[in-house]
């Protein structure tokens, strides 16, 4: 994926990895069995996982939100999961957090094109612009 980006032309610095969530098997078991189905992942393959995908974006230089990681820092991490697998509002809101944290990083180097909104003359707009 990321050979591919760099072939449309963007660079590494402006991918971000996000590794999958650990996966609370014992929710999820139950979903399966709901489906007739049983339990079809292990939260350590998913770790397995994770841990290439980190190791990936260190290789080729790109950043990378450590979600299995940084999930599992809070030793319940049930509520960031709606079904055992797919993130709940909650986790997608964690997700978000973490993932404003990494791009706070790389703007607040960017240069300022236009003037902050309080700065912008509302009865001549033209010459705060220009």
């Amino acid at each position: 994926m990321i050979q591919y980006l760099k072939s449309v032309d963007i660079n590494e610095d402006r991918i971000i990895l996000i590794t999958p969530p650990p996966l609370q098997e014992s929710s999820w078991e139950k979903e399966c069995l709901a489906k007739g189905d049983k339990l079809n992942r292990l939260n350590s393959i998913t770790g397995e996982y994770a841990k290439a995908c980190v190791q990936v974006a260190r290789d080729c230089g790109t950043d990378v939100v450590d979600l299995w990681t940084l999930m599992q820092k809070n030793q319940d991490f049930s509520s960031y999961l709606s079904d055992g697998l797919h993130l709940s509002t909650k986790g997608s809101n964690f997700l978000a957090a973490q993932l404003w944290s990494c791009l706070e990083k790389k703007i607040s180097t960017l240069p300022s094109l236009l003037p902050y909104w309080r700065d912008v003359d509302h009865m001549n707009p033209e010459v705060s612009l220009l």
